[in-house]
């Protein structure tokens, strides 16, 4: 017996028999143009387009029956294109599962948490060897900058006003590769920070 997946309020649920859709059909939890998946097709498709529910829809209350079917994009050609009903696996499921380990790579010394809870993860790891990067070039640029904020010192007002604006400055930058890094993570990529992210590595 088929086994289908379909949507409802934008979420992928599923799988269920083709009994079982039909009782949705029929309760008027699902409408005419709901999109639905089975193994086998190449696409996610309105109920109404698919012939073999036809006997489901036909035991749709017509107040349950709206008219209007969802139409693909112009741009796909009469096609609709949805990922696969089929569960993540590989290199996609270990992003989805690891995204929060990813995050918390680039939160300070929290880079040690994916090291040690995700450490079978290579997408963690990615995100974690960049975050133990940002760190160290972190703390080796604030001590850079105390040393010479301690030189600028002897130079009445216009050191300390180059002082202040150096430690804005760097604030700002290290800031910036950070949330970088963040979004990267919770966007699925692998990329590396930008001026410090190949610079070298420490997590493996």
């Amino acid at each position: 017996m088929n086994t289908w997946h379909y949507m409802l309020n934008g979420a992928q649920a599923g799988p269920v028999t083709t009994d079982e859709l039909t009782v949705l059909f029929t309760a008027g939890t699902l409408r005419s143009d709901t999109l639905v998946w089975r193994q086998g097709m190449a696409s996610w498709l309105p109920a109404n387009q698919v012939p073999e529910l036809g006997a489901a829809l036909a035991s749709i209350p017509v107040a349950a029956a709206p008219s209007v079917a969802v139409v693909a994009p112009a741009a796909s050609a009469g096609t609709y294109s949805a990922p696969s009903a089929a569960p993540l696996t590989g290199e996609a499921a270990d992003i989805e599962q690891n995204k929060v380990f990813g995050v918390i790579s680039y939160l300070g010394l929290l880079f040690l948490v994916p090291l040690i809870a995700a450490k079978q993860s290579k997408f963690a790891m990615y995100h974690c060897n960049q975050g133990a990067v940002l760190f160290v070039v972190a703390v080796c640029s604030w001590i850079a900058m105390f040393v010479l904020s301690m030189i600028l010192h002897f130079i009445p007002i216009l050191g300390f006003m180059l002082s202040m604006l150096l430690h804005f400055a760097l604030f700002i930058g290290l800031a910036a590769l950070m949330i970088i890094g963040i979004l990267n993570a919770v966007n699925g990529k692998m990329k590396p920070l930008p001026l410090i992210g190949s610079l070298f590595t420490l997590v493996k």
